[in-house]
């Protein structure tokens, strides 16, 4: 598969026929033809039905013409981006996170950024683990915030964060008088745990099983941010990301550390061939600096006093 071939596809379904793609790319009919026969050769996908001389894409034409588009999109951003990126204070930054950071830490960031170089414009969008990998892949976002650890090919990461979980209770629980929670201490009570789309739940399960917490769980939710609204609501018990407590209401929801420790980690993801990016870089450094000072307000058990201040 080549960049050529990729090109006359995009053309044929852009404008309808093969005629009119070589027109516009400046060459022949069966020039196009025999590109697109190379590249159904190449990815072994017949992108194509020929009807009457008039073609038709597949099901699969179809679902390939979104990720070619997707990525020329992203390839014309990077052009528009690479004039207005050379010097701090202009240009876009384009961010995908998982859920817990798209809404805990990264407002937190970007309000610190904005405020120092209000002339950049800041994309977040929230996305599956997935989605933030390929994303990033193809150079289609700038830096990525995962929670699990990266294997997509034409990615660099980093380790962001490895933070021990946090019982989440509501806040009139008999249990928050206690100083932290034990795996035991939640035998008969009503949990709200990670569905298993979330690596944390099979670790959990094997903590929680030992010391007869095996209950059928009240809830099932792969987001940190909704079991901690059900928690609030006085529905349950959650064992949930820290960085889940940041801005939570310390009126209805407690939280204490956890044992045996559940492991959260996460990281940040670039593309690996994305040169050297000011803008990047210094929303990394902030990044790194109020992950610091949160985490550490968190540990000396700061969370509560920190949000009542912010409310």
């Amino acid at each position: 598969m080549n960049l050529r071939q990729v090109e006359a596809f995009r053309l044929v379904m852009l404008r309808g026929s093969m005629t009119a793609a070589a027109q516009e790319l400046g060459t022949s009919q069966p020039s196009i033809s025999r590109l697109i026969a190379e590249l159904e050769a190449a990815t072994g996908l017949a992108l194509f039905t020929r009807i009457g001389g008039r073609i038709r894409a597949t099901d699969a034409g179809s679902a390939f013409y979104r990720e070619v588009d997707r990525s020329f999109v992203g390839l014309e951003k990077l052009e528009h981006s690479a004039r207005e990126i050379r010097q701090l204070g202009t240009g876009r930054l384009r961010i995908v996170a998982a859920p817990v950071l798209a809404l805990s830490l990264l407002p937190m960031v970007i309000e610190r950024f904005l405020a120092a170089y209000p002339r950049v414009i800041v994309s977040l969008e929230m996305r599956s683990e997935g989605t933030i990998q390929r994303w990033v892949s193809s150079a289609y976002c700038d830096v990525g915030f995962a929670t699990v650890t990266p294997d997509a090919f034409g990615v660099t990461s980093a380790d962001l964060y490895r933070l021990p979980g946090l019982c989440a209770l509501p806040v009139r629980h008999p249990l928050v008088a206690r100083t932290s929670i034990d795996a035991s201490d939640l035998r008969g009570e009503r949990l709200i745990l990670p569905s298993y789309a979330d690596d944390t739940r099979a670790p959990l399960d094997r903590v929680l099983r030992p010391a007869g917490a095996d209950q059928v769980p009240a809830v099932e939710t792969p987001y940190g941010a909704t079991i901690c609204a059900l928690v609030s609501r006085g529905l349950g018990i959650g064992i949930v990301n820290p960085l889940a407590a940041l801005d939570a209401n310390p009126r209805r929801i407690a939280f204490r550390p956890f044992t045996p420790a559940i492991l959260f980690r996460g990281f940040t993801l670039c593309p690996q061939l994305q040169q050297a990016n000011p803008v990047v870089e210094t929303f990394l450094k902030l990044v790194r600096e109020t992950m610091e000072r949160e985490i550490g307000a968190l540990r000396a058990g700061r969370v509560d006093a920190r949000s009542r201040r912010r409310r």
